[in-house]
């Protein structure tokens, strides 16, 4: 049983989402997708901005549903009643068996984005333990009046550190596809501005956003995940996003290296910190 191309994609609260997939809907969370045929759903219930997917289920048991909350009111209804619409004649269909033994769940892997904003935050609070530990030492040392100049400076230098590292990575990723990967021309879809669809070898087409215009744009991705695309700039600003990347790396490296210099100082010399004799 098909349906209809018109019917939305229901946006929800917390990157939850609800939409058709051929003869199913996928429910999908930033972690989780859960893919329920049509033949397991008993109805699709729109309360205000929130969708409920009610499961068949036998008399007398206990009956299950996914809800998304803080969708739109007008797509969460246009939704169930095109859904709901449909469920009377989808092939197999019986509203008085378990619903739930026909839904599939499956752990989604962590986007790219996600996992390169994870390895910033170790990398920063690494810079930031670093920082309680000299100032701890200090202290130690008999130097508390150096806390002073420390922490402000740490803070600094993690946020440098942050900010290189970021746009060392973006660089890498885009120099990476452009040398390493495939680069093809994407065309827009008519009456999708900003949308551009292309093709990976396997024959599957895959889309790409952007708001550069033209009827194409070019496309570097990865052969072996083609859903790893870039829309590649211009010389001039990749090597600027290289260039402002070891700028703040380097500098927030340098400054780590003296705040730790500075705490081997309080050790060995504090009168040279304080100006005492």
């Amino acid at each position: 049983m098909s349906i209809t191309p018109s019917t939305p994609v229901v946006e929800g609260a917390r990157k939850t989402s609800l939409r058709l997939d051929g003869d199913a809907v996928l429910l999908s969370t930033p972690h989780e997708e859960a893919r329920i045929p049509l033949a397991a759903i008993e109805r699709i219930r729109a309360e205000g901005r929130s969708v409920t997917v009610e499961l068949t289920a036998p008399a007398g048991a206990t009956r299950y549903a996914h809800r998304v909350a803080g969708a739109s009111a007008a797509a969460a209804a246009m939704f169930a009643d095109t859904v709901n619409a449909a469920l009377p004649g989808v092939a197999g269909r019986d509203t008085t068996a378990d619903g739930t033994m026909l839904v599939e769940t499956r752990t989604l892997p962590l986007s790219r984005r996600t996992r390169k904003l994870r390895r910033i935050m170790w990398l920063s609070a690494g810079a930031l333990g670093l920082i309680v530990v000299t100032s701890v030492l200090v202290a130690v040392a008999g130097v508390p009046a150096a806390m002073a100049a420390l922490i402000p400076a740490g803070l600094v230098l993690t946020a440098a550190l942050a900010i290189g590292a970021n746009a060392l990575a973006n660089w890498y990723r885009e120099w990476r596809l452009i040398r390493h990967g495939i680069t093809a021309f994407a065309a827009e879809v008519p009456d999708r501005p900003g949308m551009y669809l292309y093709t990976d070898p396997a024959g599957l087409i895959r889309h790409v956003f952007t708001w550069a215009g033209g009827i194409a744009v070019k496309v570097s991705y990865d052969p072996a995940d083609p859903g790893d695309v870039v829309l590649p700039r211009t010389a001039l600003f990749r090597r600027g996003e290289l260039a402002l990347g070891l700028f703040f790396a380097l500098f927030a490296l340098i400054g780590f290296a003296a705040l730790i210099a500075l705490t081997v100082v309080a050790f060995v010399d504090p009168e040279a910190i304080t100006g005492t004799a």
